[in-house]
């Protein structure tokens, strides 16, 4: 049996380890190569790097916006409904407060898909209590729909007027965010479709207002904040995919027509028959889908292709 002293011993334990990692580093380097001529090499001036939103078309900048304007106008009549409710129970006049609480959220319902966009505004402006585990005790129900609570069910002045304020303190902030803001064509397209998609979420259910019973309303300001979009953007849509939508909203308005009262007033929820109901949410349903397929009838893409 050989011997060795300590540091030839420690030597050879040193070479075989550096022996062992430089095989490693190959069989890695290997893997990496292999990964690599996988991979297609782009050159020339075609390549695009990801960048966020694709730029809206020169053609559509116009419609864009000209929806922004409309948002804008929207939301301005909301904030001065909002201060007529605030007007109205300085003076205890509930009756006229609910009033104008039911057109300030039908302003701000004629473009709702929009101010999703912002983040978390709709959660702050419009969170229904059926959202937190404490309904209508939990501290985070504020915004429209405690306004709602406040006057149609609790009828309590002045904890509705705290409510106002801080609802018309977020609205106006809303106002000077929109003003700021510009929307790529392809999130307009989007939100035609989003409009019909929240009514059949809530408002065809009576979801939406449960304390007001305006969800018609409601439901028809959503059509029309739908509809809007459309007819700005009519000239680009093939008159084959045009025909059928335009004959859908009209369908739908036939319906809603039947119950309205005078220019922004409907009828209660409840007034709504089963066959009515039946008959909008089937209209509703073909108009979703046939709007969902708008971007791609407008060769709109949503992402860079690489």
């Amino acid at each position: 049996m050989p011997l060795y002293f300590y540091g030839e011993e420690s030597m050879r334990n040193n070479v075989g380890l550096l022996i062992l990692c430089v095989f490693a580093s190959l069989l890695f380097a290997q893997g990496v190569a292999a990964k690599a001529l996988r991979s297609p090499v782009q050159t020339g001036s075609e390549i695009i790097i990801a960048k966020g939103d694709i730029p809206t078309p020169e053609k559509y900048k116009q419609v864009t916006a000209t929806y922004m304007d409309y948002v804008s106008e929207n939301i301005e009549n909301m904030i001065c409904q909002l201060n007529n409710v605030k007007s109205s129970l300085k003076v205890n006049n509930i009756a006229s407060a609910q009033v104008a609480y039911v057109r300030a959220h039908q302003y701000y319902e004629m473009v709702r898909p929009i101010v999703r966009l912002f983040g978390h505004t709709d959660r702050v402006i419009n969170s229904r209590s059926d959202d937190f585990l404490d309904g209508v005790k939990d501290y985070r129900f504020k915004g429209f729909h405690l306004v709602e609570y406040l006057l149609f069910n609790q009828k309590n002045t002045q904890v509705a007027l705290a409510a106002v304020d801080e609802l018309l303190m977020n609205s106006n902030d809303l106002a000077r965010r929109v003003k700021a803001e510009d929307i790529d064509i392809a999130k307009l397209i989007q939100s035609s479709a989003d409009f019909i998609e929240m009514v059949l979420e809530t408002k065809i259910s009576g979801k939406e207002n449960r304390y007001s019973l305006s969800d018609l309303a409601d439901i028809a300001a959503n059509v029309k904040g739908s509809l809007y979009i459309v007819d700005e953007v009519k000239p680009f849509i093939p008159k084959d995919s045009l025909t059928p939508i335009l004959h859908n909203y009209s369908e739908i308005m036939v319906i809603l027509d039947g119950y309205k009262l005078n220019d922004n007033e409907y009828k209660l929820y409840n007034s709504l028959s089963s066959k009515d109901k039946t008959k909008l949410y089937s209209v509703l349903t073909q108009q979703a889908y046939l709007l969902a397929t708008l971007r791609a009838k407008l060769n709109l893409d949503v992402y860079y292709k690489y």
